[in-house]
């Protein structure tokens, strides 16, 4: 019989004003209500790309609280924001954006009706619209990916992978073999997910810990790639890995501290190293041989780890970086300046390539309807 539990925060702990989580959500609060200062340059190929391949990106950005849609009419790019609270982790089809926030994932489904009433209606040729949301508390989500279950998550605060379903803010389903219990204590920074096979088959973590943020105290970068099947860990000397992804039966991922972008085979059980870009690397995604991948700037931390890409280059870049997998060349760039200055989360939107996503307190939302035939 399955047990269950119920825990309020304010029973548990009692908040400290100056710890790192308190004071970021604080933060995050103060973010929405700044005014926005934001503008990008890109090498003069990116827009033929993007639109030549019919894809966009969209991209989360907690540091700024937003979600930008990267898309292109073919002579430049726009990049169109979105402000929600803490934005992480996505799941993008061609029907569907699914985001995760502080405490709520977001889902989006396509509804092209919307179009004709959008000023910039000429261009755009999808619409994503409100459909659901599922309040998590603030589980500080991390990547999230629909598998053959539904919708998995990387719960961070409870060092776990979890599904979601209703009636619960999430169901537990596999922790790393050194975790011994489930608390909100963001033991290891569990981050990163992989799924294969329609099933979580890879994460990364920031050290193999089991205590309270040890990953922010302990000033130990051995970061890990875990095999969820198995629990075996592949590599243990990582500096602050994230974004595993599985395309073409390899398995890549960033060494985000040593600006890296890696591949590594499951079979040889090898690392290569496939690119040093000039900033944290962070979110990947593919098309054909092209490979999409984040950068952050390094910034000052509360933790006593320091990235060494921060020690290694005199400026660091928040920025989309293509890079052709057949030559491992760089072969197209967009950066971002001004508030943006960290990206988490990086994914690509087939089959078109100026999209539009209407906010959930959109006016227009409560006039727009989607439902099957009677």
């Amino acid at each position: 019989m399955q047990t269950e539990q119920c825990i309020t925060m304010n029973d548990k702990v009692t908040i400290d004003e100056s710890d790192l989580e308190y004071k970021e959500a604080r933060e995050d609060w103060e973010e929405l209500a700044k005014p926005f200062d934001f503008s990008s340059r890109f090498t003069e190929n990116v827009p033929g790309i993007l639109k030549g391949l019919n894809i966009s990106l969209a991209m989360t950005s907690y540091q700024s609280q937003a979600f930008f849609l990267v898309r292109s009419d073919g002579q430049t790019i726009d990049t169109n924001i979105k402000r929600f609270r803490r934005p992480m982790g996505l799941a993008v089809t061609r029907d569907q954006i699914t985001l995760g926030t502080f405490s709520e994932i977001l889902r989006f489904n396509r509804n092209d009706a919307v179009i004709s009433d959008l000023e910039d209606k000429e261009r755009i040729d999808a619409c994503f619209v409100p459909s659901a949301s599922h309040v998590t508390g603030m589980i500080n989500i991390h990547d999230i990916a629909y598998g053959d279950e539904g919708l998995w998550v990387v719960n961070s605060a409870f060092s776990c992978l979890a599904t979601i379903e209703p009636g619960y803010s999430f169901v537990p389903r596999w922790k790393p073999p050194f975790i011994s219990d489930l608390k909100p204590e963001d033991r290891c920074h569990l981050n990163g997910m992989a799924l294969q096979n329609g099933e979580p088959r890879y994460v990364t973590t920031f050290n193999q810990m089991d205590k309270k943020n040890a990953w922010k105290s302990d000033g130990k970068l051995k970061g890990t790639l875990i095999d969820v099947e198995t629990d075996e860990i592949l590599l243990d000397d990582l500096i602050m890995p994230h974004s595993p992804k599985v395309h073409q039966e390899q398995l890549y991922f960033c060494e985000s501290g040593r600006g890296l972008v890696c591949r590594y085979d499951p079979i040889d059980k090898r690392k290569v190293n496939l690119a040093q870009l000039q900033g944290f690397t962070r979110g990947i995604d593919f098309w054909g041989p092209l490979m999409f991948v984040g950068t952050s700037q390094t910034r000052k931390s509360d933790t006593k780890n320091v990235a060494p890409v921060s020690l290694e280059f005199d400026e660091t870049y928040c920025g989309i970086w293509i890079i052709n997998l057949e030559t491992n060349e760089i072969v197209g760039e967009v950066i971002f300046e001004g508030d943006v200055k960290q990206i988490y989360d990086l994914t690509i939107i087939p089959g078109m390539s100026y999209p539009e996503l209407i906010e959930p307190f959109d006016t227009r939302v409560k006039d727009t309807f989607k439902f099957p035939n009677l």
